[in-house]
C-alpha cells in the first residue's frame, strides 16, 4: 500500500518547489496530493542555495544551448529558475495534471516538459546537467543503484550531476519518503562513472527543514552501457 508523505524534517506550513514524492505512487495518487495542496515537499520557490550559485556564475551554462534535466520537477520552481539562467530544461514528473501549468512556463523559457517516470526515461540525447533536489531521496533505497546507472546514461561524458542533498543525518530505520542519506550514499550509487568535484553544507538551508542539507557536485567520465 502507498505510504502518505512523512513529513518529519519538514514542519508543517500552508503548501506552498519540489521536496519529496512518495515510495513508486501512482499518477492518480500524486495527482490527488496535488488537486488537495497537501504537498508538504513544496517550497513554492527555488530552493535558495540552487538561486544563489545560479546568481554567481558557479551552476552558469558551459556554452550556448547547454540542456538540463530536472527529475522530479513538481511545479517546476528549480527547472523554470535553471531556465531563466540560460539552460535548456527538460524538466520530468510522472503526475500529468501539472503539465498544464507547468508547460507552459517552460517553453517560453525554451524549455519543455514530460509525464515521465524519471528512472526509465528514454532520452534521445544525454544532458549536459542533471540537477537532483528532493529526487534521489524519494526513491526506495533499494532502488538507487538502478538510478545511478540511469544517470550515467542521462549525463553526457564531462557533464555534471549537481544535488541538493537532503536529509542528511536522517536514520536509516526511520521510514521516508524522504529517506535519509548523504554525499557518499549517492556517490556510491552514481558509481564509477563520476567524480566527485564539490561536496560541502549549504550556504543557504532551509530553516524549516529539520536535517542537514549539502551541496554536491559531479563530473561524468564514464558511459554506462544500457542494459
Amino acid at each position: 500500500m502507498a505510504r502518505s508523505w512523512d513529513r518529519k524534517g519538514v514542519q508543517d506550513r500552508p503548501p506552498s518547489n519540489r521536496e519529496v514524492p512518495s515510495d513508486r505512487k501512482t499518477d492518480e495518487e500524486w495527482a490527488a496530493r496535488y488537486a488537495a495542496a497537501d504537498t508538504p515537499w513544496d517550497l513554492g520557490s527555488p530552493h535558495p542555495e540552487l538561486s544563489l550559485r545560479l546568481q554567481d556564475g558557479r551552476l552558469a551554462p558551459p556554452h550556448e544551448g547547454a540542456t538540463a534535466l530536472v527529475p522530479g520537477a513538481g511545479w517546476g520552481h528549480d527547472a523554470i529558475a535553471l531556465a531563466r539562467r540560460g539552460w535548456q530544461v527538460t524538466a520530468v514528473d510522472f503526475v500529468g495534471s501539472l503539465e498544464h501549468q507547468v508547460a507552459p512556463k517552460l517553453e517560453r523559457l525554451g524549455g519543455r516538459f514530460l509525464v515521465a517516470d524519471a528512472i526509465r526515461l528514454d532520452a534521445a540525447e544525454p544532458f549536459d546537467l542533471v540537477w537532483d533536489h528532493t529526487f534521489f531521496c524519494a526513491i526506495q533505497p533499494a532502488e538507487r543503484a538502478e538510478w545511478g546507472v540511469k544517470a550515467a546514461e542521462l549525463v553526457k561524458p564531462g557533464g555534471q550531476y549537481a544535488a541538493l542533498v537532503f536529509p542528511v543525518g536522517k536514520p536509516a530505520e526511520e521510514s521516508g519518503p524522504p529517506f535519509g542519506m548523504d554525499c557518499d550514499s549517492m556517490l556510491a550509487a552514481l558509481g564509477p562513472f563520476f567524480n566527485v568535484r564539490e561536496s560541502e553544507p549549504v550556504t543557504r538551508p532551509l530553516k524549516r527543514r529539520t536535517w542537514r542539507e549539502f551541496w554536491l557536485r559531479a563530473e561524468k567520465i564514464g558511459l554506462a552501457s544500457r542494459q
